[in-house]
């Protein structure tokens, strides 16, 4: 049971981009991997453990679980190359229970082998554990979307209840008016994060057909006089929050549908 532990802290959870709800919690590994490995990383998550959370999402012990890559040229990177993420994570269903389902043959040693493949090939940076805000999607049900950006921000000091206000309230106009946007999701990160990694408190989660989208300023899409309100009734945003990190990943794998095919 401790080396299931620790192989599923290596992992990590998803999130369906079908929509969730509010106050639902969601984790976030963030992973870096020598390149010289990244092809045999991949390989070992979709085909080892991929099979593993699809057997969780089929029993109920996951909402989903989803693998993404991040894109070498992402802004204000961290150093992370690929995301992890899991999604309210039942409890009451033992993990021991999923894998003996999906490998009900599997040799102890073989078991052994699996659990420590991972930490060979990857070093997981850090895991965030959020909680679900707000947000929408455009997609068809259970669809993940190939192309989403990750913005990992911190809200000026004492404003953190003022901007997830202020985003709360722009859902309606993002939904609306913003139509390079296929879904749209925001989070806040739980616990102390004064002294964590990247110090950021806040996550939003841009969804897009494609790269092209995604690297366009699609927010000038939304006409001129609404982000001119908007500013009138909520403030300038970059007086409640900086970006710290923002990556664009593309999905690799998903629990609900498999490997993704380009």
């Amino acid at each position: 049971m401790k080396k299931l532990f620790t192989l599923l802290c290596i992992i990590s959870i998803t999130f369906s981009y079908s929509q969730l709800d509010e106050g639902q919690k969601i984790h976030f590994d963030f992973i870096k991997v020598e390149k010289e490995n990244i092809e045999e990383y991949e390989a070992f998550m979709t085909d080892y453990i991929g099979k593993v959370a699809e057997t969780a999402v089929k029993k109920g012990k996951l909402e989903n679980w989803i693998f993404r890559k991040v894109a070498a040229n992402s802004m204000h990177n961290s150093g992370f190359t690929h995301m992890v993420l899991w999604v309210a994570p039942d409890q009451s269903i033992p993990w021991s229970d999923v894998w003996e389902e999906t490998y009900p043959n599997l040799s102890k040693e073989s078991r052994e082998w699996i659990g420590s493949k991972g930490a060979v090939l990857s070093n997981k940076l850090y895991t965030a554990y959020t909680t679900y805000v707000t947000g929408f999607s455009h997609a068809g049900e259970d669809v993940v979307n190939y192309i989403a950006t990750y913005n990992l921000i911190k809200a000026e000091n004492g404003k953190l209840s003022d901007y997830i206000e202020f985003e709360k309230n722009m859902k309606t106009t993002l939904e609306k008016h913003a139509p390079k946007l296929k879904g749209w999701h925001a989070l806040t990160r739980n616990g102390s994060v004064a002294r964590a990694q990247g110090a950021w408190d806040f996550m939003t989660i841009d969804n897009f057909a494609n790269a092209q989208d995604a690297n366009q300023l699609w927010w000038t899409d939304i006409p001129q006089k609404i982000r001119q309100n908007n500013s009138k009734k909520y403030g300038n945003v970059s007086e409640l929050r900086t970006i710290r990190h923002r990556v664009l990943t593309r999905l690799i794998y998903d629990a609900k549908n498999g490997k993704y095919q380009n």
